[in-house]
């Protein structure tokens, strides 16, 4: 592979004076995507698709160095301003304060996840959606999330001061919580249908959840690398937007993606699929 110097003129955060140029040699790339998928024979691992094919396509010289976190440590990095980028994290507006960001996925909204016997219980309107608020006020179902994540925008304004909700901290983005209902310690959760596909690909029997979606929510949500609003970090998330931004990377992260994701999702959002991914087969303009 061609070795190639990469530096980047950032500007300084206070008074915008340029910066000296930064050079990148490594980035710990912080991930909380542990999701595993059978596919036929083997387990597929979307998140280390992605960053062992962005360490073979990186130049010689930076080394990739994953690590498993969970938001509450990735961002803490990030606002640290430590020479760490986050590999999975909702693109919001308040994290572009902290963050330098370059949107991979365009995910399909997340839904809610309950236990088959209790669905009847759940407040729903007349297209079939979840009344989120009047769930969470009615407070006779159990419901966790997984504490400091976000579920994007739209859920998040739903689910803020939300009582009688269990916050949980994992290691990971959460993956303690489907068990949790199917051990029915809570009723339900929120989380992107994916992972429910992942969790009945790895088991010999069907579990017994089902997935409803939510009112309000139904916009695909925006999801990337994160990296420190530093000069570090500006040099960091163009390389990787560069590395990534090529026809190859596009699908590359397609197929991470389509991996885990039910055949009715993907048919729902192609449209909005497409034109991201067009879009994600070149550099992202002015970054």
């Amino acid at each position: 592979m061609r070795r190639l110097v990469v530096a980047a003129a950032g500007l300084c955060l206070t008074g915008g004076v340029p910066a000296e140029p930064q050079a990148v040699r490594h980035i710990v790339w912080v991930n909380g995507d542990t999701l595993a998928v059978r596919s036929g024979d083997r387990i597929v691992r979307p998140a280390a698709l992605i960053a062992e094919w962005l360490q073979r396509h990186l130049p010689d010289d930076v080394e990739l160095r994953p690590e498993v976190a969970n938001a509450d440590r990735g961002w803490a990095l990030i606002r640290q301003g430590d020479e760490a980028c986050l590999a999975n994290a909702v693109r919001l507006p308040d994290r572009e304060r902290l963050a330098y960001f370059s949107t991979i996925w365009l995910m399909p909204p997340p839904q809610l996840i309950v236990r088959r016997e209790r669905r009847a219980a759940v407040p729903l309107d007349a297209r079939g959606a979840v009344d989120l608020p009047a769930l969470l006020a009615g407070g006779a179902m159990r419901g966790v999330i997984a504490r400091t994540r976000s579920y994007g925008a739209a859920l998040d304004a739903q689910l803020a001061g939300a009582t009688g909700l269990s916050r949980v901290t994992a290691a990971d983005f959460g993956s303690n919580l489907l068990p949790m209902l199917l051990q029915d310690r809570a009723d339900f959760t929120v989380e992107y249908p994916n992972v429910l596909v992942a969790l009945a690909s790895q088991r010999d029997d069907e579990p017994a959840l089902d997935a409803l979606p939510v009112k309000g929510a139904s916009e695909p949500v925006p999801s990337g690398v994160a990296c420190p609003r530093t000069p570090w970090g500006h040099a960091a998330i163009r390389l990787i937007d560069r590395t990534l931004g090529t026809p190859e990377g596009a699908a590359m992260l397609r197929e991470a993606l389509s991996v885990s994701l039910p055949a009715d999702t993907q048919r729902t959002y192609r449209e909005a699929f497409d034109a991201h991914f067009q879009r994600r087969a070149r550099p992202t303009p002015g970054l």
